[in-house]
């Protein structure tokens, strides 16, 4: 489906989550056709910088999530609905732990709810369904694990809570912005 109108900007849900990390945001939210290349452009947010690279604290994922800023500026920039930039964020995560594994199934699933999220901003639907289609089965991956342990959450992620509301606002305009909320307290 090809969009009858430009795309426009995206908005900063409101009432966020407080941030769980100390990076800047960028000063703006690209929009793919709207606002300039973050890497690519000369105008972009991060022309010039050095590819992302992960903390090393980011390679001992799940168990010291606590410690990779990366992950955490990932949900800082999701919940601010800084899509690209959060995707990009956990690309850096997803490539510390490895690809493979249960961390790397886990962290690809939130790259794909939030290019889920930015293929609905675009009005691109089917793309927003594949890619969701495809980060439940990665999300789903954790599952298994988590009731082994006796425990509802991953990476302080309420997956099983999460994924219905990420569906809602993909199904329904209008729905609340579905915030990736982290428990400080839990232990995955």
């Amino acid at each position: 489906m090809s969009r009858s109108r430009p795309p426009s900007p995206l908005i900063e849900p409101k009432n966020p989550p407080a941030r769980h990390s100390r990076l800047r945001l960028p000063p703006y939210r690209h929009v793919p056709g709207l606002t300039p290349h973050p890497v690519r452009h000369p105008e972009g947010h991060q022309y010039g910088a050095d590819e992302p690279a992960a903390s090393p604290e980011c390679a001992n994922l799940p168990e010291q999530w606590r410690e990779c800023e990366d992950y955490l500026y990932g949900i800082d920039l999701f919940n601010r609905a800084y899509l690209w930039e959060a995707h990009e964020a956990w690309e850096a995560v997803w490539i510390a732990v490895g690809k493979e594994g249960e961390p790397a199934a886990f962290v690809q699933g939130l790259i794909q709810v939030a290019a889920a999220l930015l293929r609905l901003h675009l009005e691109t639907p089917g793309g927003a369904r594949n890619l969701m289609a495809r980060a439940q089965r990665n999300l789903s991956e954790v599952e298994p694990g988590l009731l082994l342990r006796g425990r509802d959450r991953y990476m302080g992620v309420s997956v099983g809570a999460w994924l219905p509301l990420v569906e809602r606002y993909l199904e329904h305009p209008g729905a609340a912005y579905p915030y990736l909320v982290v428990e400080p307290a839990e232990v995955s």
